[in-house]
């Protein structure tokens, strides 16, 4: 069967369908997402082995060391990186050693690759390929180390302890810029009281469609005008085989300056240098998001996460004020690969 939507379900949910429960997963993966690794945690008694493929020349410190916290925080994962650059991507399940079910296909193990309908595809494995797979992935196991080399001129730090000024230097950034939490209006900074980070409170006011909590951070043309890199404009030519469905939002992963992984998607249409561009940011969950038992909005997470970070509850009015009682009034948003950005609110 081809797969080319709805690609992460079927990966999390494959052993439920296989005759016998797999006791083992082993996933080789050109480039990784720490947002599906660490959703992982799900897989019980099952022993998971994970293979970065294309890290030869230098994986990047952050994606490191947020893989690294990830796997020390579940004890049935192992991940590892190839020596010499190998790009496939397989999806392998197995009982005492004896392969059950395999994907094969274009879907990297990031949320760019597994999110993306349309764009990526799996399929399955027939049994006859069975034993090549097998040598196939014995051959890369034994080409492969914990410990893959770090990017030229970075260094390995800990995350979540890099000063701002000093990141650019520590991560040899050339993607990177400062985006306001504020606008500006008679030459003055404002939080806008229904929209961005308070876009949750419009519910108070209005019958906007919204939950408590919810938020998304503008994308400023501005940004575009000084680092183009930063983002991709949207195909405008896109749409499904029925010809309804066109792409305006790209799913992404960040990493926190605190260490946290956040699904996320770059969402809506603004229009610079005749191509489409998004024009938010916003939080993503491939799952029903629970908060002290309660289900919240996915759009809540970003908006939940940042109000912790300000010491500000769910419904309290972000004003420019609080921001600047905070320390800052700025996101540093930098590409580490596609699809995955290091987002630094630090003081």
């Amino acid at each position: 069967m081809l797969y080319y939507t709805g690609i992460e379900e079927v990966i999390f949910s494959k052993h439920e369908l296989l005759s016998e429960e797999p006791d083992e997963l082993i996933i080789i993966s050109g480039y990784l997402g720490p947002a599906p690794i660490e959703r992982l945690s799900e897989l019980k008694n099952m022993k998971i082995t994970v293979i970065g493929g294309m890290y030869s020349s230098g994986i990047d410190a952050r994606l490191l060391s947020s893989l690294e916290k990830i796997k020390n925080e579940n004890k049935s994962l192992t991940i590892r990186f190839t020596n010499q650059e190998i790009h496939s991507k397989i999806y392998i399940w197995k009982f005492k050693g004896k392969i059950l079910s395999a994907l094969i296909g274009s879907a990297n193990f990031s949320s760019n690759g597994l999110r993306t309908d349309y764009r990526e595809s799996l399929a399955d494995a027939t049994r006859d390929t069975f034993n090549p797979l097998n040598i196939y992935c014995d051959f890369i196991l034994e080409q492969s180390s914990d410990t893959p080399p770090i990017k030229s001129k970075q260094n390995v730090i800990d995350i979540t302890t890099p000063k701002v000024a000093e990141a650019a230097e520590i991560y040899n950034i050339k993607h990177s810029v400062d985006i306001p939490l504020y606008s500006v209006r008679g030459g003055k900074k404002q939080v806008a009281k229904s929209s961005g980070l308070n876009w949750g409170r419009a519910r108070l006011t209005s019958n906007a469609h919204v939950a408590a909590g919810d938020a998304y951070i503008r994308l400023p043309k501005k940004i575009l005008k000084n680092n183009q890199a930063l983002l991709k404009p949207f195909d405008p030519d896109f749409t499904t085989p029925d010809g309804k469905r066109k792409r305006n939002s790209d799913p992404i992963e960040l990493i926190w300056d605190d260490g946290t992984v956040m699904e996320a998607s770059l969402e809506g249409v603004q229009n610079f240098n005749e191509k489409k561009y998004p024009k938010q940011l916003a939080s993503f969950s491939s799952k029903q998001p629970i908060l002290n038992g309660e289900r919240i909005s996915r759009k809540s997470i970003l908006g939940r996460y940042l109000r912790n970070r300000l010491g500000v509850g769910v419904d309290e009015e972000i004003t420019i004020e609080t921001l600047q009682n905070y320390g800052r009034d700025t996101i540093t948003l930098s590409l580490i690969e596609e699809g995955l950005y290091y987002a630094d609110f630090s003081i």
